[in-house]
């Protein structure tokens, strides 16, 4: 492969990896700190690595009463989607999920919420699936694989527009804003780098994530 080709190949392979291979959120419900959400980069080669780290507790006159542990690693190759392996203890309820490409797409098992002891029966999905985890912004142009309930949803995207988005020091991004709805009901931004910067959705309460940015 001459030059100009390894560097048009390259640049499809191009992902939003932030500087320091890191990225983190502090995790507000009804405005309140409830915990943070981490992601850290490995690449090697043309290979890359996504390990996620959620931790949440949620209190009620000092009582916890919620509280939600999160991780997961997703695998990537070529700039493409390979696997992800997650694992969830929420309330002491264990849930996993883990996909892995094939010549099809990829197969997908999770545990099933109903019967926590057995798994959902693997299911097959199309090669445009991308994992629910926000910091790569192609996942919105497919497929989407929710990394809790091993579901998957077509994805159905407005864009409002562009605006500030608070961050945890108090200062703020400018960013766009992307509305998912359909099955799934949530608010995501992106900066003009491409990279995450922002998140709303509401699970027992309305939940809010302000990027950390020191």
């Amino acid at each position: 492969m001459d030059r100009r080709r390894f560097l048009l190949s390259a640049a499809a392979f191009a992902l939003p990896i932030p500087a320091g291979n890191q990225m983190a959120f502090k995790v507000l419900r009804n405005g309140t700190p409830i915990g943070e959400h981490h992601l850290y980069f490995t690449q090697t080669g043309d290979g890359l690595s996504v390990e996620i780290n959620i931790q949440l507790l949620v209190k009620l006159a000092m009582i916890p009463v919620f509280r939600y542990n999160l991780k997961a690693v997703e695998k990537w190759s070529g700039g493409v989607f390979q696997s992800l392996e997650s694992k969830i203890i929420e309330n002491g309820n264990i849930l996993t999920v883990h996909a892995q490409k094939n010549a099809d797409g990829y197969e997908v098992t999770g545990t099933n919420r109903d019967n926590p002891d057995k798994n959902m029966p693997t299911y097959q999905v199309p090669s445009n699936t991308m994992p629910l985890t926000y910091w790569n912004k192609r996942f919105m142009d497919g497929t989407i694989l929710n990394i809790q309930t091993a579901h998957t949803y077509p994805a159905a995207v407005n864009s409002p527009g562009w605006n500030k988005m608070p961050t945890a020091e108090g200062g703020f991004i400018v960013a766009q804003r992307f509305d998912l709805t359909g099955k799934l009901h949530l608010s995501v931004w992106y900066d003009q780098s491409n990279s995450w910067s922002g998140l709303e959705f509401h699970y027992s309460g309305d939940e809010t994530y302000e990027k950390i940015i020191t």
